[in-house]
């Protein structure tokens, strides 16, 4: 690991002294058992088979989601125009509907409902596209190997060593550590959940700013809510064939990527460890959002 500490966070400075990367945290290398059982609670069959991933080097991932202050860094130095800005709209949760709906002129600089962003969010309405253009800068301008995490390496850190349903445990969290559908959560129009967990409450109905709750037993942030996150692997139906070895998986012309993990408005079957979607590396919402890579 070069000197490095599991659970160390380290960061690379930005060239011309205009700060630093996003912090990563060590992750040892180890092995896992990936996917669900058919028996487990809101299986679904794209989550099978369950094999084993062993990963022979460690690696370092971010410590938080990427915050809208650290992707402006990105966008007004490369210089660089998302998918949203180049087709003008993203899609946007409406307060009155409580449904995702298409918005023009939403884009990077928004939050989950359109409204200009706070630097502390995590950054919304960027596609996988605009993801990996956002570490291939940061691979650029720092010399060192960064990019998105892959679905494996993803779910590794998320499990956290436990088989359970999601890291904290089978059932509601006992205090708020994570940005989840509280049975208590109301939005500002008094619309509560329809599909929650029983007796919790974040107070937070939409994303909070990152690392605003108790930090996973890897030291990371976010990981199972607030926003699902992009990986890098292309879309399979199943597991069938999936690489052992934590590699993310990925064929030529793939049409559609990966994102991972619980965000603000996700069922408690959605908010599993095991649960997985897919959209097109151009889709761009108020639910997901990213965090980094660096190789060790």
């Amino acid at each position: 690991y070069g000197g490095f500490q599991p659970g160390q966070a380290i960061s690379d400075a930005l060239p011309n002294g205009e700060g630093h990367t996003p912090e990563t945290v060590i992750v040892q290398a180890g092995s896992f058992t990936m996917g669900s059982s058919s028996r487990e609670q809101g299986h679904q069959d794209n989550e099978g088979p369950r094999h084993r991933v062993t990963f022979r080097r460690g690696f370092a991932i971010g410590r938080t989601e990427v915050s809208v202050a650290q992707f402006r860094a990105f966008v007004e130095r490369a210089p660089y125009r998302t998918d949203a800005e180049k087709q003008g709209y993203s899609v946007v949760y409406d307060q009155v509907s409580g449904r995702l709906i298409k918005r023009d002129g939403v884009n990077w600089k928004h939050d989950y409902v359109g409204r200009e962003a706070a630097g502390d969010l995590p950054v919304v309405h960027v596609s996988w596209n605009d993801a990996t253009a956002y570490t291939r800068w940061l691979t650029q301008v720092t010399g060192e190997r960064y990019r998105l995490p892959s679905e494996a390496e993803f779910e590794f850190v998320l499990r956290a060593g436990r088989k359970s349903l999601y890291w904290w445990g089978d059932g509601s969290p006992r205090r708020p550590v994570e940005n989840l559908t509280g049975q208590k959560d109301l939005s500002r129009r008094g619309r509560q959940w329809e599909a929650f967990f029983r007796g919790y409450t974040d107070k937070y109905w939409g994303p909070a700013p990152v690392a605003s709750f108790e930090p996973h037993p890897a030291g990371v942030y976010d990981i199972g809510g607030n926003v699902s996150e992009w990986v890098l692997d292309c879309w399979h139906d199943t597991y069938l064939r999936a690489p052992v070895d934590g590699s993310a998986w990925v064929n030529p012309g793939c049409r559609q990527r990966v994102f991972r993990g619980a965000y603000w408005a996700s069922s408690p079957d959605q908010a599993r460890s095991a649960y997985r979607s897919s959209a097109a590396p151009d889709r761009r919402d108020a639910r997901i959002g990213f965090r980094i890579v660096r190789e060790l």
